[in-house]
């Protein structure tokens, strides 16, 4: 089943990420923005992406298209001696990751211009639903690599039912995706998944700490006036107390491990 998208006009997308809302305030050192990606990569995004990979798996070098502002990368656990690459088509991305990771090699540009090299371990972190082309992006990120890693957040659930896709989207996410359509996504681009887990992140500790993090640096937990935040409030506390409303109020991710077929 292919996955539902929304045509759009050639994009400028450095343009689009350069001056994005969401990036320039995740650019800002202190920002609420910036710690809460930090968190989200050491206590949701690694831990998850590890737990796709056989035991004792160990990987030298790491390519991480769709890098961002850096933290996945630069945080990645590596064996010894160790190469760290990021690849992202923001220039304003890019130079503040160069600043914060001094430690990581990034590029500035089309992922593509990399070859020939060839890493251990390829990632794609909340990168898919961003590009036009994603089973040809996937396509050839897998050439990159020896194992891909790929998370993808699964959005048909209620919260997202109006949500209206496209470059204007707050998040800029050009579709969503069923967990059916994430997976066929890597038979699509010639893949073979080795391992794949289905994780509502609302139902986990970090989730806590996400809103004791807001509360601390925003002053509120919620967003909204008062009567809005004890609604939320309430919600989320239904959603924890019944499994099967949470997570169809709320959005899940696909965390996934894949190999080229022979």
């Amino acid at each position: 089943m292919p996955s539902t998208d929304i045509r759009t006009p050639t994009i400028n997308y450095q343009a689009l990420y350069d001056g994005h809302a969401q990036y320039a305030k995740r650019r800002l050192d202190g920002s609420f923005e910036q710690r809460q990606i930090l968190l989200e990569v050491l206590d949701f995004k690694i831990p998850h992406l590890l737990a796709q990979l056989p035991p004792g798996w160990q990987a030298h070098s790491v390519l991480e298209i769709g890098c961002a502002t850096g933290e996945l990368v630069a945080h990645f656990p590596l064996a010894a001696p160790v190469t760290r690459t990021g690849s992202d088509i923001s220039a304003e991305n890019v130079a503040a990751a160069r600043r914060r990771f001094p430690g990581t090699d990034f590029h500035h540009g089309d992922f593509r211009e990399l070859a020939p090299r060839r890493f251990d371990a390829v990632i794609l972190s909340d990168v898919l639903e961003h590009v036009e082309d994603d089973v040809g992006f996937l396509r050839d990120a897998a050439h990159l690599g020896t194992t891909v890693l790929v998370n993808l957040p699964l959005e048909c659930n209620w919260l997202n039912d109006r949500r209206r896709y496209g470059p204007q989207d707050g998040s800029g996410h050009l579709r969503r995706y069923t967990l059916a359509q994430g997976l066929d996504l890597f038979a699509r681009a010639g893949l073979h998944v080795t391992s794949w887990q289905r994780v509502w992140i609302h139902e986990l500790p970090v989730e806590a700490k996400r809103r004791a993090l807001r509360h601390e640096l925003l002053g509120q937990a919620y967003s909204g006036n008062p009567i809005v935040q004890a609604t939320k409030t309430a919600v989320d506390m239904a959603a924890r107390a019944v499994p099967a409303f949470g997570r169809r109020l709320h959005a899940s991710t696909l965390f996934a491990a894949a190999e080229t077929q022979a």
